[in-house]
């Protein structure tokens, strides 16, 4: 899948659950940043209940209940592992999915010409996607907590790595996840300028295997 398309399918699955009148706040909160970390490429989200409660000022408990109410209502699948993070995917209920994306942009061919006029001169600002290019998570905003600066382009090099290394780091970096969010951050970080090494990689396996 495209980036493109796997932007709009996210914000389109936020959207609609926000409408929803059964979710939470609470809930949707949780929803939201789950949603923040979904990986391209490997198609899932891994982030801890620990992760998520501390970025917007929660217990693990009321984590937990929020992630019960978004696999009871069918919008959240759950994959449950042992001794490491939660897989999460994004789930449609039956009959929400919206209308596909070639609909769409049909509707857009059928509006006539002349309401189709650019304004002149140069928009004053860009607007930008809440997932992945916000230098603060919108959450952490809501929650009232610490607004830490965003690594955006985390998801992007946690896919590098696991291509790089091959698949058994998908467990890896769920597990150092748990013992050190920081850890996999500069991991990711080394991905982006160039200078992650085997050594590095051999390091944080080590990591993993002494807190078994």
């Amino acid at each position: 899948m495209d980036e493109r398309t796997f932007k709009r399918n996210k914000m389109q699955w936020i959207t609609a659950l926000s409408r929803e009148c059964e979710i939470k706040p609470t809930t949707f909160r949780i929803a939201y940043l789950i949603a923040d970390h979904q990986n391209r490429t490997v198609g899932f989200a891994w982030p801890s209940l620990a992760s998520l409660a501390e970025k917007i000022c929660m217990t693990t408990k009321s984590v937990h209940r929020a992630i019960d109410q978004l696999e009871e209502t069918g919008w959240l699948e759950v994959e449950r592992k042992a001794n490491c993070s939660n897989r999460y995917r994004l789930r449609w209920p039956p009959g929400r999915r919206p209308t596909p994306a070639s609909a769409e942009r049909k509707m857009d061919r059928d509006v006539p010409a002349e309401r189709q006029r650019c304004p002149p001169g140069r928009d004053a600002s860009v607007g930008r996607t809440y997932l992945s290019k916000q230098p603060k998570t919108f959450l952490s905003r809501l929650g009232g907590g610490r607004q830490e600066a965003r690594f955006t382009d985390q998801g992007k090099f946690e896919a590098e790595i696991i291509r790089r290394f091959g698949p058994g780091m998908i467990d890896v970096l769920e597990k150092l996840n748990e013992i050190d969010p920081r850890a996999v951050e500069q991991l990711c970080r080394r991905a982006k300028d160039g200078t992650l090494s085997r050594v590095d990689i051999a390091a944080a396996e080590l990591t993993v295997a002494q807190n078994q």
